[in-house]
């Protein structure tokens, strides 16, 4: 079996997304766009992947394949030249798949056949081509019984040659020894200065090489992503896919039109998705789950049994049977053990909640330990901040079986032993033993006909 080798262009700039951003950085359901071809080549048994990108791309992302660097914009022949010099080790009869970066939607589906056309015909080069509906700008591909002939620029397409829908994906499959003959040959006198992969086809048909033609056995609706518009397209249709593949796999999501869930989401059975949900991430959800309406979940961990809506968890671990919302904000680096409620108008931040505890509504709680069987009283809030000591942030501990009155303030840092209580309307900035009620609050002090002498009636 001849070695396989994916080349993957992702240096190109991208004008025309009007973006500081790379185009092939620019994320569908949570990925960068490059890293579908880079899978999709994986999965068709090109597992030594060597990507192109420009100085402006870290390196750091991609940590299981080779980089190669394109320092100048050259075309796209300069960046396969400097894709195979990264690879010169590998026989020269290697099979050397050329893809871009922006090919989101081509899968290993379509690789797997392409690649066996390739080696079944003992070609030198194949083009993939692809019929689109609409091939306005795109290059026309001519060939003769699969036999690459030519490809036609939309300035220099005759009419009959501007009916033809079919394209050039930018997908090529070569033998090394005739890419690396070809780019050897390559010039860049052109109007745009630049080194173009299409003329090594014509080379190696100049020069007496087997060059096809295999055309996608799918139709799309973008052969590649070029702007913002086509990218949305690009997006629905993974998305779509990711759907599909949960509700066929046991999750029920309603009006999965209003649903936005990322690729690398995984989501138990019967768990129901309710409209205006979100999930962004790594996040892994339970099964027997109630999501939505209205959530946006990112990098959480949610157990079994859990219900939310209209909330924002992020970066948190939610244990079974927790209740969280409506209108909760659950901050990153929150854990609640199980059976927690979260509930209306209540902000968590950093926080550790053990099980059947519950903070109903109105509150804030930063930097806290709360053990089990807490009640936390509408409108507390922890005091977690102190100016005197710079940016730190001082910790509430409150114990097992603690109830928080109504409307408490405590003041960090601060520990309420088991089974305390603290009055309702209370600042608490000292510890409070087990069994203790605190009471902090000032005597009530009433000023009989103070109201009437303001107003001079008096």
């Amino acid at each position: 079996m001849m070695d396989k080798i994916a080349i993957v262009l992702a240096a190109g700039i991208g004008k025309r997304m009007h973006s500081k951003t790379p185009k092939v950085l620019h994320k569908i359901c949570g990925s960068e766009m490059v890293f579908y071809p880079i899978e999709a080549a994986k999965k068709a048994g090109f597992e030594n992947v060597v990507v192109v990108i420009s100085e402006n791309i870290d390196t750091a992302l991609f940590k299981n394949e080779k980089v190669a660097i394109q320092k100048v914009p050259l075309g796209t022949g300069d960046a396969a030249a400097k894709g195979l010099d990264a690879v010169q080790s590998a026989p020269e009869n290697a099979e050397i798949l050329i893809i871009t970066g922006d090919n989101p939607l081509t899968e290993a589906d379509d690789i797997v056949p392409f690649s066996r056309f390739f080696e079944n015909g003992n070609f030198d080069a194949v083009v993939l081509s692809g019929e689109a509906d609409n091939p306005t700008g795109l290059g026309r591909i001519i060939a003769d019984k699969g036999e690459f002939v030519k490809i036609v620029e939309e300035k220099d397409a005759t009419p009959d040659e501007k009916k033809i829908r079919e394209i050039n994906t930018g997908i090529y499959l070569f033998k090394k020894s005739a890419l690396k003959e070809s780019l050897a040959h390559l010039s860049n006198n052109n109007a745009q200065g630049e080194y173009y992969l299409t003329d090594t086809l014509y080379y190696l048909k100049n020069a007496g090489k087997k060059v096809g033609v295999f055309k996608m056995e799918r139709k799309l609706p973008i052969y590649g992503v070029n702007n913002r518009k086509e990218l949305s397209i690009a997006t629905k249709i993974i998305q779509q896919k990711i759907l599909d593949s949960l509700m066929l796999s046991g999750v029920t999501i309603l009006n999965p039109e209003t649903v936005s869930i990322d690729r690398k989401v995984k989501i138990g059975n019967d768990t129901v998705i309710y409209p205006g949900s979100v999930i962004y991430g790594e996040t892994k959800i339970g099964s027997r789950c109630e999501i939505g309406p209205n959530v946006k979940i990112e990098n959480a961990k949610i157990g079994n049994g859990v219900k939310a809506q209209f909330s924002v968890i992020l970066n948190s671990e939610i244990g079974d049977e927790c209740n969280i919302g409506p209108f909760s904000y659950v901050r990153p680096g929150n854990k609640f053990e199980s059976n927690v409620k979260i509930g209306t108008f209540v902000e968590v931040k950093k926080s550790f909640v053990d099980e059947n505890s519950k903070i109903p509504h109105l509150s804030y709680i930063g930097d806290a330990t709360i053990g089990k069987n807490v009640n936390i009283g509408a409108g507390t809030i922890t005091c977690n901040f102190s100016g005197l000591e710079g940016h730190k942030k001082n910790p509430t501990h409150i114990g097992d079986n603690v109830f928080i009155g109504s409307h408490t303030t405590l003041v960090a840092p601060v520990n309420i032993a088991n089974n305390a209580y603290t009055a309702a309307g209370s600042v608490i900035n000292r510890d409070v033993p087990e069994w203790t009620l605190a009471i902090g609050r000032a005597k009530q002090v009433n000023k009989e006909n103070w109201v009437k002498r303001r107003k001079g009636n008096g």
